[in-house]
């Protein structure tokens, strides 16, 4: 097959663009033949880490315009195009862009969401804007906000989902979410695939024994969707107890200072930053016993399998469906429920920072559990659906 990756931003260091490089790779060594398109080539060094023979296109802002669609089309043909993979599957703009593109071809289109069902970063900071709100008329405004973006979402939805060949999800979990809060009729044409690990997993030299204690969280430093203040706020209660514990915190963003300023002005005690790393955080995952993920928005989690192949037990914000395909609740780690409470989120970490065997059990259990997620299992998956899409008539 000839495969064709759309995305906004590639190459990148972020999760969207991580998975599609695995999947890209892993579609050159079958023996197919892979390109990428994207709108912004921040980090071109990053083409290193592709398979010899993937080709990138840059495309130009804004999407949908004639000259995207005239060079897109050019490389459809040029490169005997089978299958679009639209990454960017949200905004109905990529499948306008991609169908305008297919027109007359026999090149079929799937976009993936690689997010919620039923929320974005947009819908949640308009509703922040709205809880933040100190006066009637302000709140009347971004009420109204709030509501023309929602419905915008979802029209968008129900556009890609019926001018694609297949919309895929991340979780089973979430296609009755999706059907229920775009108001979707027809799911013939929705499926799901998890994400796969995308770090190479190798356990030489591994023991649960040189893992120290320590709590764990890689990821963006933002209040929006990650949330990282939870974790640091629920850390400012155990820290007091569990004097031989600390905090490590992998990762950048918008609200890093001000968390800093929290811990400084708290006096919160054994709280390490680490700072942005531009290679797999394996060196954590190996140290750590304890993963969190406090998030409001999450598409599937990437780190918690990274962490889990690696025994580290996670303790997860159930936010979001998918979270409970990756954990199975009190067997291999938490969910904390919803609404979040910090207060259950302090009960499970105390749960297993004072007992070593259930750490150690459920380290185990973990790692296990995080076979289901191998980049093997995951492109079968590709596999069959591509072929069912290429097989049906136009």
């Amino acid at each position: 097959m000839n495969i064709l990756f759309l995305y906004r931003v590639f190459p990148e260091y972020g999760g969207v663009e991580v998975v599609t490089t695995v999947l890209a790779n892993r579609f050159v060594t079958d023996g197919h033949h892979v390109t990428i398109a994207s709108f912004e080539q921040p980090h071109l060094e990053l083409a290193d880490k592709l398979s010899s023979g993937i080709e990138l296109v840059k495309l130009d802002y804004p999407v949908y315009s004639c000259a995207n669609i005239s060079k897109l089309r050019k490389e459809l043909l040029n490169r005997k195009i089978d299958i679009i993979i639209n990454q960017w599957g949200l905004p109905f703009k990529t499948t306008m862009l991609c169908n305008s593109a297919i027109k007359g071809t026999k090149c079929k289109l799937i976009s993936v969401l690689h997010g919620s069902p039923y929320t974005s970063k947009l819908i949640i900071k308009a509703q922040d804007k709205c809880k933040l709100s100190n006066n009637i008329f302000s709140k009347a405004k971004n009420r109204l906000a709030l509501y023309l973006k929602e419905h915008i979402v979802k029209w968008s939805i129900r556009y890609n989902v019926k001018h694609n060949a297949r919309y895929i999800l991340l979780s089973n979990s979430f296609i009755e979410p999706l059907v229920n809060y775009a108001e979707i009729k027809d799911t013939s044409k929705i499926e799901a695939i998890g994400n796969p690990i995308t770090i190479d997993v190798n356990l030489d030299n591994f023991s649960f024994s040189n893992k120290k204690k320590q709590v764990l969280y890689v990821g963006r430093m933002d209040y929006e969707n990650k949330r990282v203040n939870r974790i640091i706020e629920s850390w400012e209660e155990v820290s007091k107890e569990f004097v031989d514990w600390e905090l490590v915190l992998v990762g950048d963003g918008p609200h890093k200072s001000l968390l800093q300023n929290y811990i400084k002005e708290h006096k919160i005690e054994r709280v390490r930053f680490e700072g942005f790393k531009k290679e797999p955080p394996i060196k954590y995952y190996k140290e750590a016993k304890i993963f969190m993920l406090t998030s409001d928005l999450e598409g599937f989690g990437l780190v918690i399998v990274e962490s889990m192949a690696y025994g580290v037990v996670p303790i997860v914000y159930g936010s979001y469906e998918a979270v409970y395909d990756i954990i199975d609740d009190e067997k291999n780690g938490f969910i904390t429920p919803r609404p979040y409470n910090k207060n259950i989120t302090i009960q499970k970490m105390k749960k297993l920072m004072a007992d070593d065997s259930i750490c150690l059990e459920m380290g185990k259990n973990a790692m296990e559990k995080s076979k289901q997620f191998s980049v093997e299992a995951v492109i079968s998956k590709w596999y069959i659906i591509m072929n069912a899409v290429i097989s049906e008539e136009a």
